[in-house]
């Protein structure tokens, strides 16, 4: 028998520029309506800190809804 790995490819539906805070509130939304999230962290030269939020393809169109929902909130 052999191993089974299901393989995930992940969209970005979020970047936030030097904003970490702002990109964990997104996560914790994100996984209370129960989407898996990844965030990434990356360091730039010109933009300083770069924070990328993805969530699997399957749940890219419903993620960028509950985002718009939630900046609406905001307001």
């Amino acid at each position: 028998m052999g191993c089974r790995w299901m393989w995930i490819k992940w969209v970005t539906v979020h970047e936030s520029y030097g904003l970490p805070r702002i990109v964990q509130e997104y996560r914790s939304y994100l996984e209370m309506k129960g989407i898996s999230v990844r965030l990434l962290f990356r360091q730039t030269k010109k933009a300083g800190h770069v924070y990328t939020l993805q969530v699997p393809l399957a749940h890219e169109e419903q993620a960028k809804a509950l985002l718009r929902d939630f900046q609406n909130t905001l307001k």
